[in-house]
């Protein structure tokens, strides 16, 4: 990227904090700003955070209880097994949940994270993730009610579904 000589590379939430350091003339949008909007919108009492990454990079950003998610992953296959929750689990109970990260393909993670949310007695589940792959569409997240909405960019989202609101950047 930095031989191409942008004069400017934008990046929406990028996964690593990496990418500052090798990518030059690097310039972030300001996600604090959807994810506010999104609290505004639905009024979460708790943010929950499927992993420790997300936690640490978004649970400054709004200043809401949270609890995160610690993945059981099959470490031959890749393949997530189940998820454990830290944090403020006494407090998910009756509670309507926002969750938080920053990229979702079929959504897999998220939908352990909402059975496990729901299992642990949370009412309405919301996610927001800056970038949503259209193959969330093939997953099992938006069938049901475990996930009332979905909030996303569109900065890789080009289908639409009842379930998702997306965010024009």
């Amino acid at each position: 990227i930095n031989d191409l000589n942008f004069t400017t590379v934008c990046v929406l939430d990028p996964h690593s904090h990496v990418s500052e350091a090798l990518i030059e003339r690097i310039r972030y949008f300001n996600i604090e700003g959807l994810i506010e909007s999104v609290v505004y919108d639905v009024h979460p009492d708790l943010l929950f955070y499927p992993d420790e990454g997300a936690m640490k990079r978004y649970s400054s950003m709004i200043q809401i209880p949270y609890a995160f998610g610690i993945k059981k992953r099959d470490w031959e296959t890749g393949k997530i097994e189940g998820l454990d929750v830290a944090g403020s689990v006494e407090s998910i109970s009756g509670k309507n949940i926002l969750i938080v990260d920053d990229i979702c393909s079929r959504g897999g993670t998220f939908l352990h994270s909402a059975r496990k949310l729901k299992e642990l007695g949370a009412n309405k589940i919301y996610l927001y993730v800056s970038h949503c792959e259209n193959t969330i569409l093939t997953g099992e997240l938006l069938e049901g009610d475990l996930v009332e909405k979905v909030f996303t960019t569109n900065s890789i989202f080009t289908k639409s579904h009842k379930k998702i609101e997306v965010f024009e950047i």
